[in-house]
């Protein structure tokens, strides 16, 4: 059984999580600040934290900065801001997706159980997250390097943190300028930088067994990660 840490202020709103989480499977436990939160995360060592992003104490980016120091655990974001740029802070941080209220309860769940599987964690396991995996591909991310049908792929360090920036966030469209300012940090002058990534990953990735490509151009947005592979 999967253990999920909710840290969510609103107490209403926790208390629904938690009951619909336990009627999935799930194992829960509830933090309604920010350091009561980074305190149970360390005790409880949860298979995957729902954060919210406005909490007292100590806000939920905060929160996400000070356990990407200590372990992988995936995290999964909940804000009422909606704002693009609260989105890219919160993944920036180390939050492997993110909801914004309001959403469906079937909508996170779905949300929690892509992100435990790309964990690779089987039920009932409490090792940290070291790898995604997809089909013909997996991305070592204690050692930061990549693999496809076994065999290490030669990759640039930009390469990698692109693609782990992406694999990370399947199905999620990142634009030139986001990814630039996540992978190389600051205001991206020549989106050309990102598309020769992109490229080289694309022929260095090549396609998965059903003949589908890893990265997918968004036109006019950007580029994601394949979610239907």
């Amino acid at each position: 059984m999967n253990k999920i840490l909710i840290i969510e202020d609103d107490r209403d709103m926790s208390e629904i999580l938690l009951l619909y989480l336990r009627k999935n499977g799930f194992e829960c436990r509830q933090a309604f600040d920010g350091p009561a939160a980074i305190q149970l995360a360390r005790e409880y060592a949860p298979d995957l934290l729902v954060l919210d992003v406005e909490l007292p104490g100590l806000n939920g980016i905060e929160v996400c900065k000070t356990l990407r120091q200590e372990m992988d655990t995936p995290i999964l974001f909940l804000s009422g801001l909606g704002e693009e740029r609260d989105k890219i802070k919160g993944l920036e941080a180390g939050g492997d997706d993110y909801v914004a209220k309001p959403f469906s309860l079937p909508e996170l769940l779905a949300r929690i159980r892509s992100a435990l599987r790309r964990s690779g964690l089987p039920d009932a396991s409490r090792q940290h997250i070291n790898q995604i995996k997809f089909p013909g591909l997996m991305i070592d991310l204690s050692k930061a390097q990549a693999a496809r049908e076994g065999k290490l792929i030669e990759l640039t360090q930009m390469e990698y943190q692109v693609l782990a920036r992406l694999a990370r966030n399947p199905g999620w469209t990142f634009s030139n300028e986001q990814l630039f300012s996540l992978v190389w940090g600051g205001e991206c002058i020549d989106t050309r930088t990102v598309a020769v990534h992109i490229n080289r990953l694309r022929n260095k990735l090549g396609k998965s067994s059903s003949g589908k490509e890893y990265i997918l151009t968004v036109w006019g947005k950007g580029y994601k990660f394949n979610d239907q592979l």
